[in-house]
Protein backbone atom coordinates (compact mmCIF):
# COMPACT_ATOMS: atom_id res chain seq x y z
CA UNK A 1 0.00 0.00 0.00
CA UNK A 2 2.90 2.34 0.76
CA UNK A 3 4.25 1.75 -2.74
CA UNK A 4 0.90 2.65 -4.29
CA UNK A 5 0.73 5.83 -2.22
CA UNK A 6 4.21 6.93 -3.33
CA UNK A 7 3.43 6.25 -6.94
CA UNK A 8 0.18 8.18 -6.59
CA UNK A 9 1.83 11.27 -5.15
CA UNK A 10 4.56 11.14 -7.78
CA UNK A 11 1.98 10.70 -10.51
CA UNK A 12 -0.02 13.73 -9.44
CA UNK A 13 3.10 15.87 -9.21
CA UNK A 14 3.89 15.15 -12.84
CA UNK A 15 1.79 17.39 -15.09
CA UNK A 16 -0.23 15.37 -17.55
CA UNK A 17 1.12 15.20 -21.08
CA UNK A 18 -0.13 12.71 -23.65
CA UNK A 19 0.58 9.62 -21.60
CA UNK A 20 -1.44 7.99 -18.85
CA UNK A 21 1.72 6.75 -17.13
CA UNK A 22 1.55 9.59 -14.61
CA UNK A 23 -1.72 8.19 -13.32
CA UNK A 24 -1.41 5.74 -10.44
CA UNK A 25 -4.91 5.29 -9.05
CA UNK A 26 -5.99 2.10 -7.32
CA UNK A 27 -8.95 1.41 -9.64
CA UNK A 28 -7.77 2.83 -12.98
CA UNK A 29 -5.16 1.01 -15.04
CA UNK A 30 -3.13 2.56 -17.84
CA UNK A 31 -5.13 0.61 -20.41
CA UNK A 32 -8.49 1.96 -19.19
CA UNK A 33 -10.38 3.58 -22.09
CA UNK A 34 -10.45 6.96 -20.28
CA UNK A 35 -7.14 6.74 -18.39
CA UNK A 36 -5.59 9.79 -20.05
CA UNK A 37 -8.66 11.97 -19.48
CA UNK A 38 -9.02 10.83 -15.87
CA UNK A 39 -5.36 11.71 -15.28
CA UNK A 40 -5.98 15.13 -16.81
CA UNK A 41 -9.09 15.75 -14.70
CA UNK A 42 -7.19 14.83 -11.52
CA UNK A 43 -4.03 16.76 -12.35
CA UNK A 44 -5.99 19.91 -13.27
CA UNK A 45 -8.24 19.65 -10.23
CA UNK A 46 -11.44 19.37 -12.24
CA UNK A 47 -12.35 16.19 -10.37
CA UNK A 48 -11.09 14.48 -7.24
CA UNK A 49 -10.93 10.99 -5.81
CA UNK A 50 -14.16 9.36 -4.77
CA UNK A 51 -12.63 7.81 -1.65
CA UNK A 52 -9.05 7.23 -0.64
CA UNK A 53 -7.14 6.78 -3.88
CA UNK A 54 -10.10 5.40 -5.78
CA UNK A 55 -11.54 7.40 -8.70
CA UNK A 56 -14.59 5.14 -9.15
CA UNK A 57 -14.73 5.58 -12.94
CA UNK A 58 -18.00 3.67 -13.38
CA UNK A 59 -19.94 5.43 -10.62
CA UNK A 60 -22.53 8.07 -11.39
CA UNK A 61 -21.89 11.80 -11.11
CA UNK A 62 -24.42 14.03 -9.36
CA UNK A 63 -25.87 17.15 -10.95
CA UNK A 64 -24.11 19.32 -8.38
CA UNK A 65 -20.76 17.61 -8.95
CA UNK A 66 -21.10 18.10 -12.71
CA UNK A 67 -21.62 21.87 -12.61
CA UNK A 68 -18.93 22.24 -9.93
CA UNK A 69 -16.38 20.55 -12.19
CA UNK A 70 -17.53 22.27 -15.38
CA UNK A 71 -17.09 25.72 -13.82
CA UNK A 72 -13.49 24.79 -13.06
CA UNK A 73 -12.95 23.66 -16.63
CA UNK A 74 -14.23 26.93 -18.13
CA UNK A 75 -12.48 28.89 -15.36
CA UNK A 76 -15.64 30.60 -14.15
CA UNK A 77 -15.99 29.12 -10.67
CA UNK A 78 -15.77 32.56 -9.01
CA UNK A 79 -17.25 34.76 -11.71
CA UNK A 80 -20.33 35.89 -9.74
CA UNK A 81 -21.04 36.72 -6.11
CA UNK A 82 -23.75 38.18 -3.93
CA UNK A 83 -26.84 36.65 -5.53
CA UNK A 84 -29.46 34.34 -4.05
CA UNK A 85 -30.68 31.10 -5.54
CA UNK A 86 -34.26 30.52 -6.68
CA UNK A 87 -33.98 26.76 -6.23
CA UNK A 88 -36.10 25.54 -3.31
CA UNK A 89 -33.83 22.58 -2.60
CA UNK A 90 -30.51 24.45 -2.53
CA UNK A 91 -29.16 26.24 0.54
CA UNK A 92 -25.86 26.80 2.32
CA UNK A 93 -25.85 23.17 3.49
CA UNK A 94 -26.11 21.79 -0.04
CA UNK A 95 -22.90 20.28 -1.43
CA UNK A 96 -21.31 22.68 -3.94
CA UNK A 97 -24.01 25.28 -3.27
CA UNK A 98 -21.80 28.13 -4.52
CA UNK A 99 -21.17 26.36 -7.82
CA UNK A 100 -24.90 25.78 -8.23
CA UNK A 101 -25.57 29.45 -7.50
CA UNK A 102 -22.93 30.61 -9.96
CA UNK A 103 -24.23 28.24 -12.65
CA UNK A 104 -27.77 29.49 -12.06
CA UNK A 105 -26.74 33.15 -12.31
CA UNK A 106 -24.79 32.47 -15.49
CA UNK A 107 -27.88 30.69 -16.89
CA UNK A 108 -25.75 27.65 -17.44
CA UNK A 109 -28.43 25.61 -15.63
CA UNK A 110 -32.19 26.09 -15.33
CA UNK A 111 -33.48 23.40 -13.01
CA UNK A 112 -36.96 21.90 -13.07
CA UNK A 113 -40.36 23.59 -13.52
CA UNK A 114 -41.09 23.23 -9.78
CA UNK A 115 -38.04 25.46 -8.98
CA UNK A 116 -35.90 22.58 -7.76
CA UNK A 117 -32.44 21.58 -8.95
CA UNK A 118 -32.13 18.12 -7.36
CA UNK A 119 -28.39 18.58 -6.73
CA UNK A 120 -27.70 15.06 -5.44
CA UNK A 121 -29.57 13.29 -8.22
CA UNK A 122 -27.32 11.56 -10.79
CA UNK A 123 -27.01 13.50 -14.03
CA UNK A 124 -28.25 12.01 -17.28
CA UNK A 125 -26.04 12.05 -20.36
CA UNK A 126 -28.67 14.18 -22.13
CA UNK A 127 -28.68 16.69 -19.25
CA UNK A 128 -24.89 16.97 -19.29
CA UNK A 129 -25.03 17.36 -23.06
CA UNK A 130 -27.54 20.21 -22.72
CA UNK A 131 -25.34 22.12 -20.27
CA UNK A 132 -22.32 21.78 -22.57
CA UNK A 133 -24.43 23.15 -25.43
CA UNK A 134 -25.60 26.04 -23.24
CA UNK A 135 -22.04 27.09 -22.50
CA UNK A 136 -20.48 26.75 -25.96
CA UNK A 137 -20.69 28.32 -29.37
CA UNK A 138 -21.50 26.12 -32.31
CA UNK A 139 -22.93 25.73 -35.78
CA UNK A 140 -26.53 26.26 -36.72
CA UNK A 141 -26.49 22.66 -37.79
CA UNK A 142 -28.54 20.35 -39.90
CA UNK A 143 -30.47 17.64 -38.06
CA UNK A 144 -28.99 15.16 -40.53
CA UNK A 145 -25.70 15.17 -38.57
CA UNK A 146 -27.47 12.77 -36.18
CA UNK A 147 -28.27 10.21 -38.87
CA UNK A 148 -25.24 8.00 -38.15
CA UNK A 149 -26.41 7.41 -34.57
CA UNK A 150 -28.80 4.50 -34.27
CA UNK A 151 -30.51 5.80 -31.12
CA UNK A 152 -31.11 9.38 -32.28
CA UNK A 153 -34.86 8.90 -31.81
CA UNK A 154 -34.27 8.32 -28.10
CA UNK A 155 -33.00 11.88 -27.65
CA UNK A 156 -35.56 13.94 -25.67
CA UNK A 157 -37.07 16.74 -27.73
CA UNK A 158 -35.67 19.40 -25.40
CA UNK A 159 -32.12 18.10 -26.00
CA UNK A 160 -32.31 17.57 -29.77
CA UNK A 161 -30.64 20.79 -30.88
CA UNK A 162 -28.07 20.49 -28.11
CA UNK A 163 -26.97 17.20 -29.63
CA UNK A 164 -26.81 18.70 -33.13
CA UNK A 165 -24.58 21.48 -31.83
CA UNK A 166 -22.33 19.19 -29.81
CA UNK A 167 -21.88 16.68 -32.62
CA UNK A 168 -20.64 19.47 -34.89
CA UNK A 169 -18.31 20.66 -32.10
CA UNK A 170 -17.23 17.10 -31.24
CA UNK A 171 -18.25 17.62 -27.61
CA UNK A 172 -20.23 14.51 -26.82
CA UNK A 173 -19.85 10.99 -25.43
CA UNK A 174 -20.51 7.91 -27.58
CA UNK A 175 -18.70 5.22 -25.58
CA UNK A 176 -18.66 2.24 -25.77
CA UNK A 177 -20.66 2.11 -29.02
CA UNK A 178 -19.57 4.95 -31.35
CA UNK A 179 -22.98 4.84 -33.05
CA UNK A 180 -24.99 5.40 -29.89
CA UNK A 181 -25.53 8.41 -27.62
CA UNK A 182 -27.42 6.56 -24.86
CA UNK A 183 -29.01 9.90 -23.91
CA UNK A 184 -31.19 8.47 -21.16
CA UNK A 185 -28.37 6.70 -19.29
CA UNK A 186 -26.58 8.29 -16.37
CA UNK A 187 -23.19 9.89 -16.94
CA UNK A 188 -20.31 8.08 -15.27
CA UNK A 189 -17.31 9.74 -13.69
CA UNK A 190 -15.03 8.41 -16.43
CA UNK A 191 -17.34 9.77 -19.13
CA UNK A 192 -17.42 13.12 -17.34
CA UNK A 193 -13.61 13.24 -17.31
CA UNK A 194 -13.60 12.66 -21.07
CA UNK A 195 -16.21 15.38 -21.61
CA UNK A 196 -14.37 17.90 -19.42
CA UNK A 197 -11.09 17.25 -21.23
CA UNK A 198 -12.81 17.78 -24.59
CA UNK A 199 -14.22 21.13 -23.42
CA UNK A 200 -10.84 22.16 -22.02
CA UNK A 201 -9.21 21.56 -25.41
CA UNK A 202 -11.77 23.86 -27.06
CA UNK A 203 -12.08 26.74 -24.59
CA UNK A 204 -12.31 29.07 -27.57
CA UNK A 205 -15.83 27.69 -28.04
CA UNK A 206 -17.01 28.90 -24.63
CA UNK A 207 -19.55 31.70 -25.04
CA UNK A 208 -18.27 35.15 -24.08
CA UNK A 209 -21.06 35.61 -21.55
CA UNK A 210 -19.55 32.83 -19.42
CA UNK A 211 -16.11 34.44 -19.32
CA UNK A 212 -14.78 36.82 -16.71
CA UNK A 213 -14.89 40.48 -17.72
CA UNK A 214 -13.26 43.59 -16.34
CA UNK A 215 -16.52 44.89 -14.88
CA UNK A 216 -16.04 46.88 -11.67
CA UNK A 217 -19.16 45.33 -10.20
CA UNK A 218 -20.28 41.69 -10.19
CA UNK A 219 -22.68 40.68 -12.93
CA UNK A 220 -25.98 39.38 -11.57
CA UNK A 221 -28.76 37.67 -13.46
CA UNK A 222 -32.10 39.40 -12.87
CA UNK A 223 -34.52 37.34 -14.94
CA UNK A 224 -35.87 36.97 -18.46
CA UNK A 225 -38.20 38.93 -20.73
CA UNK A 226 -39.87 38.05 -24.02
CA UNK A 227 -39.04 39.58 -27.40
CA UNK A 228 -41.60 38.75 -30.04
CA UNK A 229 -40.98 40.96 -33.03
CA UNK A 230 -41.83 38.08 -35.35
CA UNK A 231 -44.38 35.32 -34.86
CA UNK A 232 -42.69 31.92 -35.07
CA UNK A 233 -39.12 33.01 -34.35
CA UNK A 234 -36.94 30.11 -33.13
CA UNK A 235 -36.42 31.88 -29.80
CA UNK A 236 -37.86 34.89 -28.01
CA UNK A 237 -35.86 35.02 -24.75
CA UNK A 238 -34.01 38.10 -23.50
CA UNK A 239 -31.81 37.61 -20.42
CA UNK A 240 -31.59 40.60 -18.11
CA UNK A 241 -28.53 41.35 -15.97
CA UNK A 242 -27.62 44.35 -13.86
CA UNK A 243 -24.83 45.22 -16.31
CA UNK A 244 -26.31 44.17 -19.65
CA UNK A 245 -29.27 42.77 -21.54
CA UNK A 246 -28.74 39.74 -23.79
CA UNK A 247 -31.02 39.03 -26.76
CA UNK A 248 -30.32 35.33 -27.06
CA UNK A 249 -29.34 33.52 -30.25
CA UNK A 250 -32.39 32.40 -32.21
CA UNK A 251 -34.28 35.67 -31.81
CA UNK A 252 -35.21 37.61 -34.94
CA UNK A 253 -34.77 41.39 -35.17
CA UNK A 254 -36.00 43.79 -37.86
CA UNK A 255 -33.53 45.96 -39.80
CA UNK A 256 -33.67 48.10 -42.92
CA UNK A 257 -30.80 48.45 -45.40
CA UNK A 258 -29.35 51.96 -45.61
CA UNK A 259 -28.68 51.48 -49.31
CA UNK A 260 -29.85 49.27 -52.18
CA UNK A 261 -28.28 45.81 -52.12
CA UNK A 262 -27.81 43.68 -55.23
CA UNK A 263 -26.00 40.37 -55.16
CA UNK A 264 -24.48 40.81 -58.61
CA UNK A 265 -22.68 44.00 -57.56
CA UNK A 266 -21.16 42.82 -54.28
CA UNK A 267 -17.64 41.55 -53.67
CA UNK A 268 -16.25 39.57 -50.73
CA UNK A 269 -15.27 42.06 -48.01
CA UNK A 270 -17.78 44.73 -49.02
CA UNK A 271 -19.65 46.32 -46.12
CA UNK A 272 -23.35 47.05 -45.97
CA UNK A 273 -25.18 48.89 -43.23
CA UNK A 274 -28.64 48.28 -41.81
CA UNK A 275 -30.62 50.38 -39.32
CA UNK A 276 -33.27 49.74 -36.69
CA UNK A 277 -36.50 51.35 -37.80
CA UNK A 278 -38.14 51.58 -34.35
CA UNK A 279 -37.26 51.63 -30.67
CA UNK A 280 -37.20 48.02 -29.50
CA UNK A 281 -38.73 46.88 -26.22
CA UNK A 282 -39.51 43.50 -24.72
CA UNK A 283 -43.14 42.56 -24.19
CA UNK A 284 -42.65 43.35 -20.50
CA UNK A 285 -41.48 46.88 -21.34
CA UNK A 286 -37.69 46.63 -21.00
CA UNK A 287 -35.96 48.98 -23.44
CA UNK A 288 -33.32 47.24 -25.56
CA UNK A 289 -32.07 49.58 -28.29
CA UNK A 290 -33.34 52.70 -30.11
CA UNK A 291 -34.41 53.46 -33.66
CA UNK A 292 -31.37 54.45 -35.67
CA UNK A 293 -29.10 51.81 -34.21
CA UNK A 294 -26.69 50.81 -36.97
CA UNK A 295 -25.89 47.21 -37.85
CA UNK A 296 -22.69 46.78 -39.86
CA UNK A 297 -22.37 43.69 -42.03
CA UNK A 298 -19.83 42.34 -44.48
CA UNK A 299 -19.98 40.02 -47.45
CA UNK A 300 -18.43 36.70 -46.42
CA UNK A 301 -19.09 34.57 -49.48
CA UNK A 302 -20.32 34.80 -53.05
CA UNK A 303 -22.06 32.03 -54.95
CA UNK A 304 -21.94 32.04 -58.75
CA UNK A 305 -24.37 30.64 -61.29
CA UNK A 306 -23.10 27.64 -63.27
CA UNK A 307 -23.30 29.70 -66.46
CA UNK A 308 -20.85 32.48 -67.41
CA UNK A 309 -19.71 32.80 -63.79
CA UNK A 310 -22.34 35.38 -62.94
CA UNK A 311 -22.67 36.32 -59.28
CA UNK A 312 -25.98 35.10 -57.94
CA UNK A 313 -26.04 34.85 -54.13
CA UNK A 314 -24.23 36.27 -51.10
CA UNK A 315 -23.57 35.40 -47.48
CA UNK A 316 -23.90 38.70 -45.63
CA UNK A 317 -23.16 38.55 -41.89
CA UNK A 318 -23.98 41.36 -39.46
CA UNK A 319 -20.91 41.65 -37.24
CA UNK A 320 -21.41 44.70 -35.01
CA UNK A 321 -24.01 47.21 -33.86
CA UNK A 322 -23.64 50.89 -32.95
CA UNK A 323 -26.22 52.68 -30.82
CA UNK A 324 -26.66 56.47 -31.09
CA UNK A 325 -25.38 56.92 -27.49
CA UNK A 326 -22.00 55.47 -28.46
CA UNK A 327 -22.48 51.94 -27.14
CA UNK A 328 -21.30 49.27 -29.58
CA UNK A 329 -20.63 45.57 -29.42
CA UNK A 330 -19.83 42.56 -31.55
CA UNK A 331 -22.78 40.42 -32.67
CA UNK A 332 -23.70 37.91 -35.35
CA UNK A 333 -26.82 37.70 -37.52
CA UNK A 334 -27.84 36.66 -41.02
CA UNK A 335 -30.92 37.23 -43.14
CA UNK A 336 -33.65 34.78 -42.22
CA UNK A 337 -34.97 32.58 -45.00
CA UNK A 338 -38.09 30.50 -45.45
CA UNK A 339 -37.99 26.77 -46.00
CA UNK A 340 -37.56 27.53 -49.71
CA UNK A 341 -34.31 29.42 -49.09
CA UNK A 342 -35.88 32.78 -49.97
CA UNK A 343 -35.09 35.93 -48.04
CA UNK A 344 -37.91 37.24 -45.83
CA UNK A 345 -38.93 40.91 -46.15
CA UNK A 346 -41.84 43.28 -45.63
CA UNK A 347 -42.48 46.66 -47.21
CA UNK A 348 -44.89 49.54 -46.57
CA UNK A 349 -46.98 50.00 -49.71
CA UNK A 350 -49.25 52.89 -48.71
CA UNK A 351 -47.60 56.06 -47.38
CA UNK A 352 -50.99 57.22 -46.08
CA UNK A 353 -51.27 54.03 -44.06
CA UNK A 354 -47.76 53.12 -42.80
CA UNK A 355 -49.16 50.17 -40.85
CA UNK A 356 -50.28 48.47 -44.04
CA UNK A 357 -47.52 46.22 -45.36
CA UNK A 358 -47.00 43.69 -48.11
CA UNK A 359 -45.20 40.45 -47.35
CA UNK A 360 -42.56 38.89 -49.55
CA UNK A 361 -40.79 35.57 -49.93
CA UNK A 362 -37.98 36.62 -52.24
CA UNK A 363 -39.69 38.57 -55.02
CA UNK A 364 -43.03 36.80 -54.57
CA UNK A 365 -45.83 38.65 -52.78
CA UNK A 366 -47.60 36.38 -50.30
CA UNK A 367 -50.41 36.68 -47.77
CA UNK A 368 -49.90 37.46 -44.12
CA UNK A 369 -50.94 33.92 -43.20
CA UNK A 370 -48.38 32.46 -45.60
CA UNK A 371 -45.79 34.80 -44.19
CA UNK A 372 -45.60 33.05 -40.81
CA UNK A 373 -41.95 32.14 -40.50
CA UNK A 374 -41.25 28.44 -40.69
CA UNK A 375 -38.51 27.20 -38.37
CA UNK A 376 -36.50 24.71 -40.44
CA UNK A 377 -33.74 22.29 -39.51
CA UNK A 378 -31.38 23.82 -42.04
CA UNK A 379 -30.58 27.51 -42.48
CA UNK A 380 -29.62 28.76 -45.95
CA UNK A 381 -28.06 32.19 -45.34
CA UNK A 382 -26.37 32.34 -48.77
CA UNK A 383 -29.23 34.03 -50.61
CA UNK A 384 -29.97 36.40 -53.45
CA UNK A 385 -30.30 40.07 -52.50
CA UNK A 386 -32.23 42.41 -54.76
CA UNK A 387 -33.31 45.19 -52.42
CA UNK A 388 -34.10 48.81 -53.19
CA UNK A 389 -33.51 49.93 -49.61
CA UNK A 390 -37.09 50.37 -48.44
CA UNK A 391 -37.60 46.75 -47.38
CA UNK A 392 -37.47 45.46 -43.82
CA UNK A 393 -35.16 42.48 -43.35
CA UNK A 394 -35.74 39.73 -40.81
CA UNK A 395 -32.30 39.08 -39.28
CA UNK A 396 -31.77 35.87 -37.32
CA UNK A 397 -29.32 36.19 -34.42
CA UNK A 398 -26.82 33.34 -34.74
CA UNK A 399 -25.01 34.52 -31.61
CA UNK A 400 -26.20 36.37 -28.50
CA UNK A 401 -26.66 40.13 -28.97
CA UNK A 402 -25.17 41.65 -25.82
CA UNK A 403 -26.35 45.19 -25.04
CA UNK A 404 -24.26 46.67 -22.22
CA UNK A 405 -26.06 48.74 -19.60
CA UNK A 406 -25.29 52.42 -20.24
CA UNK A 407 -24.03 52.83 -16.67
CA UNK A 408 -21.48 50.03 -16.99
CA UNK A 409 -20.71 49.64 -20.67
CA UNK A 410 -17.35 51.39 -20.51
CA UNK A 411 -16.03 48.55 -18.33
CA UNK A 412 -16.89 45.82 -20.83
CA UNK A 413 -13.99 43.94 -22.39
CA UNK A 414 -15.00 43.29 -25.98
CA UNK A 415 -13.90 39.96 -27.39
CA UNK A 416 -13.39 39.92 -31.14
CA UNK A 417 -14.43 36.26 -31.31
CA UNK A 418 -18.22 36.26 -31.44
CA UNK A 419 -20.67 33.42 -31.36
CA UNK A 420 -21.50 33.82 -35.00
CA UNK A 421 -22.11 30.10 -35.45
CA UNK A 422 -24.31 29.60 -32.43
CA UNK A 423 -27.62 27.80 -32.50
CA UNK A 424 -30.42 28.21 -30.02
CA UNK A 425 -30.49 25.41 -27.44
CA UNK A 426 -33.38 24.38 -25.25
CA UNK A 427 -33.36 25.47 -21.63
CA UNK A 428 -32.97 22.27 -19.70
CA UNK A 429 -30.81 20.88 -16.87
Amino acid sequence: MKKIFCLLVLGLLIFFSSSAKALEVTDVQNDHWAAAQIANALNKGYMGFKSGYSFAPDEKLTRAEFVHSLLKVIRSEDILTGAQTKFKDVDSQTPYDESILTSEQLRLIFGYPDYTFKPEQPILRSEANSVIANVTKGFYGDINVLDSFTDKNEIPNWALYSYIKNVVNKLYINYPDPNKFRPNDYLTRAEAAVLFTSVEKQLNLVEDKFKRTANKIPTEFLGTNTLKLVEGAPRNTVSLYNTKNVIEAGNIILVKPDQPIQSKKLEVGDQVVFSAINDVYTQEGTFLYPAGTKFVADVQKIKYTPFRHKKQKNLIVIRKFYMPNGISHQMAAVAYTTDKGKIVTTKTVDKKDPVKEDYFEGAKTITKAEFRIKYTDKLSPVVKYDLKGDEIIYALLTGDMVIPNENYWEFEVEDESTGDDSIPTHENM
